[in-house]
C-alpha cells in the first residue's frame, strides 16, 4: 500500500483519510516528519519540545482535515499549523538551556529558485554553520525574520508557500528572508565569526540587496 501511496498527492492522501482510510495519514507524517522537525527544532531550541509540538502538528492536521479545502496547499497548511504550534509553546522555551548537539539530517536545506539568493556566500555559510552558532545568529533577528530563514533553509519552502504559511504576502515573505540574511551578515561581520574576511562580508551584503 505505501509503495502505491508514494505517487499520490497529499490532496489524493487526505480525500482516503477523510472517507475512513485513516492509514493513509501515516504516509503524510512519514513525508513531512523530517522537516517539521528541523523547523520546530530550531523554532524551540530543544529536541524532545520539537517532537511534542510536531505531535501535536500532526494531531491537529489529523482532527481538523475534514475541513481541509483541497483548492489549497495541503503542504502550506500543514506548515500553518506547526508554526501556530511551535507559538504555542514559546513562552515556555527556556533561553538558558543549552541547544544539543544538531544530527546530520537537521542541516540546512539549500532550495533552489531561479533568481533567489541560492548561489550567495551567505547562504553556502548558512549551510556550513552548526548548532549554537547559527541558533545564536536566528535569536538575534525579529521573530518573522528567523522563522522566514527556517521555513526556507530548514523546511525548504519556496517563497510563495512561506508567504502561504506566514500568511503575508509574497513581497513581505522574500524581504524577511533578504532582511534576514542582511542582517545575520550585519552580525557576523560585528563578532567577526569564523574569521570571515570584511571584503567577504561586504559581497554578501551586496549580494542580498
Amino acid at each position: 500500500m505505501f509503495d502505491e501511496q508514494t505517487t499520490q498527492s497529499d490532496a489524493a492522501l487526505i480525500a482516503r483519510v477523510r472517507v475512513g482510510e485513516t492509514n493513509c495519514f501515516g504516509e503524510i507524517a512519514r513525508r513531512y516528519q523530517p522537516a517539521l522537525m528541523r523547523v520546530a527544532r530550531s523554532r524551540l531550541g530543544r529536541a524532545d519540545w520539537a517532537e511534542d509540538v510536531v505531535q501535536e502538528t500532526f494531531l491537529a492536521a489529523f482532527k481538523s482535515c475534514g475541513g481541509y479545502d483541497s483548492r489549497f496547499s495541503f503542504r502550506t497548511w500543514l506548515w500553518t499549523i506547526l508554526l501556530n504550534q511551535c507559538r504555542g509553546h514559546y513562552q515556555h522555551r527556556l533561553r538558558s538551556v543549552p541547544l544539543e548537539p544538531w544530527p546530520k539530517e537537521c542541516e540546512p536545506t539549500i532550495v533552489s529558485e531561479q533568481g533567489d539568493e541560492s548561489g550567495s556566500p551567505l547562504v553556502h555559510l548558512l549551510a556550513k554553520e552548526r548548532s549554537a552558532q547559527l541558533e545564536s545568529l536566528l535569536g538575534q533577528l525579529s521573530l518573522v525574520q528567523a522563522d522566514a530563514l527556517r521555513l526556507r533553509f530548514y523546511g525548504g519552502l519556496k517563497f510563495q508557500e512561506i508567504a502561504d504559511a506566514m500568511q503575508c504576502s509574497l513581497t513581505s515573505a522574500k524581504n524577511r528572508v533578504r532582511w534576514g540574511l542582511m542582517r545575520m551578515a550585519e552580525l557576523l561581520q560585528t563578532a567577526g565569526a569564523q574569521g570571515t574576511p570584511p571584503s567577504d562580508l561586504a559581497t554578501l551584503k551586496r549580494e542580498e540587496c
